[in-house]
């Protein structure tokens, strides 16, 4: 890969810190503490990277995987007229599926958003680790298939829902997302994205971006303050977007 990771210069973590991974896989099931041990065995090997800095782009090849402990990371894609689609985010609890070391290329790029700390490991380590135990890969594959769930929504909400409809439904999802690992207070969350990228990730000009946050805002819907959303209705969001538990919520104890 041509972005090399920095040496980590966050401090190590506390015995009694829970990785949000692992605060993600807990919401899904009470775990052991054997368990909750050989999961942060995941976590020994950390490392960051800076704002705005490639993870991976296509013509990379990489077997290692990464766990997003914290920061924002986009997959998207350059298309030759200058325009890029953002395909999905990375956030806390996360883990960045890079491609194994026989795949010759990807079409698609990999960045981060904001400065990442970041897990990494290889395959075969969760694959031993499911080995010894079959709950956290029954675990594991339900979080992998709300994945899948999560791309079919973002298919359906640029190609069917109005401007109005798909950012509520996105800014719904990153909520939720971002509750399951405990970073919401209230109904507020941290949202490090520009107009620009929230227009690149749903098929919007940065204009009508803009719009359709301020009629959000105007109908008292959101408000905004610096990188702090806060969604100040929730059910009438939800009704708006037709959100009905999409994404990782629909695995969780509020379903």
């Amino acid at each position: 890969m041509h972005a090399q990771f920095k040496p980590d210069h966050i401090p190590k973590q506390s015995p009694k810190h829970v990785w949000p991974f692992i605060k993600k896989l807990g919401f899904l099931q009470q775990l052991s503490q054997e368990e909750i041990s050989q999961l942060r065995k995941l976590h020994e090997k950390t490392a960051v990277f800076e704002k705005y800095q490639e993870i991976l782009n296509p013509r990379d090849t990489q077997g290692q995987w990464l766990i997003v402990n914290r920061g924002w990371a986009c997959r998207y894609t350059d298309l030759s007229n200058g325009s890029r689609q953002v395909i999905n985010y990375y956030l806390p609890g996360d883990i960045i599926n890079l491609p194994a070391l026989n795949v010759s290329k990807t079409n698609y790029a990999i960045s981060s958003i904001t400065p990442m700390h970041v897990s990494k490991f290889k395959p075969d380590t969760l694959q031993n680790l499911f080995a010894l135990h079959p709950k956290l890969e029954s675990l594991y594959d339900l979080i992998h298939g709300n994945e899948e769930n999560l791309l079919v929504e973002q298919v359906v909400r640029i190609g069917r829902r109005s401007a109005y409809e798909r950012t509520a439904h996105l800014l719904l999802e990153l909520y939720h997302r971002l509750k399951v690992v405990g970073q919401t207070v209230d109904n507020t969350y941290s949202m490090p994205l520009t107009q620009g990228l929230l227009a690149d990730t749903l098929g919007m000009s940065f204009v009508h971006m803009n719009r359709t946050l301020h009629k959000l805002r105007s109908d008292n819907l959101i408000a905004i303050q610096s990188e702090k959303i806060s969604l100040l209705d929730l059910d009438k969001l939800a009704e708006i977007a037709e959100y009905q538990n999409a994404g990782f919520v629909a695995l969780t104890k509020e379903s």
